[in-house]
């Protein structure tokens, strides 16, 4: 790495701190809110994008824009709302990453502490030495050295998940290159991390952090799941209210400073929001911990990033703060048209008719469609109505499925989902029906149609949890294939075969 390119990084992370400092109110019970013109923004440039997300149905949930600390764009795309918390995946990491800086400032571990020192008890008894030498700060930089994160798909997370000793099973992963020479996009590597925090505050990752980042920010609803002995999902999984989420790229726009408070060190935000590691992204694009740098509409950026598009992203030199949430969305219909849309650092002159507009917009969003013509069941309903298929292990997740039947307009669906029940009504007439039908609860609907005599096509949407199926299933006798796809590229085009139980 050029040292022009790690100065202008360092330089970025300073600015955060910097630049505008004058900033000074904290939205602990609220964010104000402006008309994007009173900010420098053009509200026809917002109007248009919020149309085209919405014309083209693409799988953004919501894009929330904070300048100068006003809100000047909140928008919800149906079937995502306002009152839903959702699954910012991956973005978990930026979390786990501040968690584990305030655990640090604390004295309750330290950067280059060996990562074995914490899992006497679950690490192998005779480790590749090179498992000794891996640190704190390498799980936090991406660079321990594991067999991990090198290949597309996340196989060593799915592989974990299938276990019930996650922490085993990553120490137990081969060491592949040397701890801190190379970046492997390895999700256990930050499982590691909450499971050490919970060692040292002797409280899972969430209950800590509940009490030293969430509740001085004002943030008072976060789900986040546990595996079976108790330990936060560090590298994922964490749902928050977008407005809420905002809230973290605030206090790190501040150099970890809210209402008067050093939340997390200057220097942990520094460092955090500094190159670390190469990601292979490009001279743009870098590593801290559990922070993406990078460039976007011509802004230098740093931010979480998790899977299906959730962001949280600062652009320091703009002062502002974008959150976006999704089910896999082309990321080019978002950053660039909202880069665009910044004209000014100072207010624009008022444009009442365009920000009416923007207004309509939003509004017209976050509507669902109107119902459709119901046609009569095929026979094929009734006969495989109560019916269970059980699927071999797949990408998709989705172990097994139960219908019933029971009128034109809506029916009902059971999946098993990694080996949870989940159930579902789902609407025969093109519109959800929308519930706390997903896992641990949350929002979540589904649709479906049958497009012949055989074959049922049946729209699963987790919403609140990302994962968006499409299952195009057909019947023959006591089978069913399935092609199975998910918009946030969890599965392409899988096929499996499911057998009646």
């Amino acid at each position: 790495m050029s040292s022009y390119r790690r100065s202008t990084l360092v330089a970025l992370a300073l600015m955060a701190q910097t630049v505008f400092a004058q900033s000074t109110y904290y939205p602990t019970n609220g964010w104000r809110e402006s008309t994007p013109e009173a900010q420098g923004i053009d509200s026809k440039t917002l109007a248009d994008m919020v149309d085209n997300i919405a014309k083209k149905k693409l799988n953004v949930h919501s894009v929330l824009i904070i300048r100068h600390g006003y809100v000047v764009l909140d928008a919800y795309f149906h079937p995502y709302n306002a009152g839903a918390t959702h699954d910012v995946a991956s973005v978990s990491k930026s979390i786990t990453a501040a968690i584990t800086g305030i655990a640090i400032d604390k004295g309750l571990l330290k950067i280059d502490q060996p990562v074995l020192s914490f899992f006497p008890d679950e690490a192998q008894k005779d480790p590749d030495p090179r498992t000794k030498s891996i640190t704190v700060g390498n799980l936090l930089s991406m660079q321990a050295g594991l067999d991990c994160g090198f290949l597309p798909g996340e196989r060593e997370l799915e592989d974990m998940r299938r276990t019930n000793q996650w922490v085993k099973f990553t120490l137990g992963l081969p060491v592949k290159v040397d701890p801190g020479t190379k970046f492997g996009y390895c999700s256990p590597g930050y499982h590691l991390l909450s499971s050490i925090i919970s060692q040292v505050a002797h409280e899972p990752l969430l209950e800590f952090g509940r009490k030293n980042l969430f509740a001085p920010l004002g943030i008072k609803d976060v789900v986040w799941p546990a595996d079976e002995q108790g330990r936060t999902h560090g590298w994922g999984n964490s749902h928050f209210y977008p407005r809420d989420f905002a809230k973290i790229g605030y206090l790190y726009l501040h150099g970890g400073k809210w209402d008067g408070k050093q939340i997390v060190s200057e220097k942990w935000v520094r460092d955090s929001t500094t190159f670390q590691a190469d990601p292979g992204r490009g001279p743009n694009s870098g590593y801290g911990y559990g922070w993406w740098l990078d460039k976007v509409g011509g802004n230098d950026e740093f931010g979480g990033n998790g899977r299906g598009g959730q962001r949280v992203a600062v652009w320091a030199e703009k002062d502002m703060i974008v959150v976006v949430t999704g089910a896999g969305y082309p990321g080019a219909e978002v950053g660039p048209p909202v880069a665009a849309s910044v004209k000014s650092s100072t207010a624009l002159p008022d444009n009442p008719d365009a920000v009416k507009r923007l207004q309509a917009s939003v509004a017209e969003a976050a509507k669902p469609p109107a119902p459709l013509p119901t046609p009569d069941l095929p026979a094929l309903a009734a006969k495989i109505s109560g019916a269970a298929w059980e699927f071999p292990r797949n990408a998709s997740r989705i172990d097994g499925l139960q219908f019933v039947f029971d009128g034109k307009a809506e029916a009902k669906v059971k999946v098993k989902y990694l080996g949870t029940d989940l159930s579902f009504p789902v609407g025969l007439d093109g519109v959800y029906r929308l519930g706390p039908w997903g896992p641990l609860g949350l929002l979540a609907g589904a649709t479906g149609k049958w497009t012949s005599d055989t074959d049922f096509l049946l729209d699963l949407n987790f919403v609140s949890n990302i994962n968006h199926y499409t299952l195009a299933l057909h019947f023959d006798g006591d089978k069913v294939q399935a092609v199975i796809n998910e918009t946030s590229g969890l599965v392409r085009n899988g096929k499996v075969e499911g057998k009646r139980i």
